[in-house]
């Protein structure tokens, strides 16, 4: 399963589950009378990664006349899928397509395996990210500092403003 990289077909938990669904449909149909992967590809995907699903099935020399070799390739993607390890992200953004595939392609780089992202957004961490992964935890968002500037400017008000008559203008 070396060559089996799944990352254009989806980035989150709940995309990998939604896409193993659609995958476990096309399995059932395989044996049917009449049946078409490029159609039922299209049905449960999209055209967009029809072609990619192909150029997955070409690259790792799936002959996609042979239902068995479809149904032996199908069962390895579940299996991948099922084994991929979850990466935990609290952000205070909405991410998008872009900032999924940075994310990826920085963990491949840096940690050589492919994960599914779980990701929960809260705006109250301010920026930065929490992140859970294999047991471990880290909390690198700005909200813990944020909270010690915001405690001490309360607690000594008079140490950290300073005062209208002290303003220095310029360069």
């Amino acid at each position: 399963m070396e060559n089996l990289d799944l990352s254009d077909f989806f980035h989150t938990k709940a995309q990998a589950t939604d896409f193993s669904i659609h995958l476990a449909e096309i399995s059932e149909e395989i044996y049917q009378t009449g049946f078409d992967l490029e159609k039922a590809l299209i049905e449960h995907f999209g055209t967009k990664k029809k072609d990619q699903f192909i150029s997955l099935l070409r690259d790792n020399k799936i002959n996609i006349y042979t239902n068995s070799y479809l149904k032996a390739f199908f069962d390895k993607i579940q299996t991948k899928i099922s084994g991929l390890p979850v990466l935990t992200l609290v952000i205070a953004f909405e991410p998008n397509e872009e900032t999924f595939k940075t994310l990826s392609e920085w963990l491949l780089l840096n940690i050589h395996q492919e994960v599914l992202f779980d990701i929960t957004v809260d705006t109250k961490i301010i920026g930065g990210a929490t992140v859970s992964f294999k047991g471990k935890y880290a909390d690198c968002s700005i909200k813990p500092q944020f909270d010690q500037i915001f405690k001490d400017v309360l607690t000594n008000p008079q140490e950290n403003h300073q005062s209208t008559g002290h303003v220095t203008v310029g360069r």
